[in-house]
């Protein structure tokens, strides 16, 4: 069962975290043109690499790093719904990922407010880390369909 109670970081011992579950969220934005027609996807694991939860949706008309970083936002409100723990989130932009951990400045006045929504959640984990993954990756490939598949479903309604 996944602790269902969401405590900051702050204040917390090392030794807390090792009873806490981890949960793997890959996440993936898309967008056709840029700007242009959106859409986020995620997908969640267990630390045992059980797939528990995936989705995708349309978000409107955004660049590729705005629905990157959408993508990411929906994945830890999700993994909100199902508790805290250890969480590690895993995205094949490069930019965001870095963005995200502070390796590059985020000189985008509308990237900025989402790098920052990013550190806000990353305060409702236990432990918090976003990772690159490359889009290779299995999972990531997996939640990347997910997005593409929806994009075309949108493109086919439009016609």
């Amino acid at each position: 069962m996944i602790n269902t109670k969401c405590a900051p970081a702050r204040g917390r011992e090392r030794s807390d975290l090792s009873t806490e579950p981890e949960l793997l969220l890959y996440t993936d934005g898309a967008s056709r043109g840029n700007p242009g027609p959106a859409a986020i996807g995620y997908a969640i694991f267990d630390s045992g690499g059980i797939l528990i939860e995936k989705d995708a949706k349309t978000i409107g008309r955004h660049t590729n790093n705005e629905a990157e970083y959408e993508a990411i936002l929906w994945g830890t409100e999700k993994l909100r719904e199902r508790g805290c723990g250890i969480v590690r989130v895993f995205s094949d932009s490069e930019l965001v990922v870095r963005q995200t951990s502070g390796a590059y400045d985020v000189n985008s006045d509308n990237l900025r407010v989402y790098a920052q929504k990013v550190a806000q959640n990353k305060k409702l984990f236990s432990s918090f880390q976003v990772m690159h993954a490359p889009r290779e990756n299995p999972r990531i490939a997996l939640v990347d369909a997910l997005v593409n598949a929806v994009l075309d479903k949108e493109e086919d309604r439009r016609r």
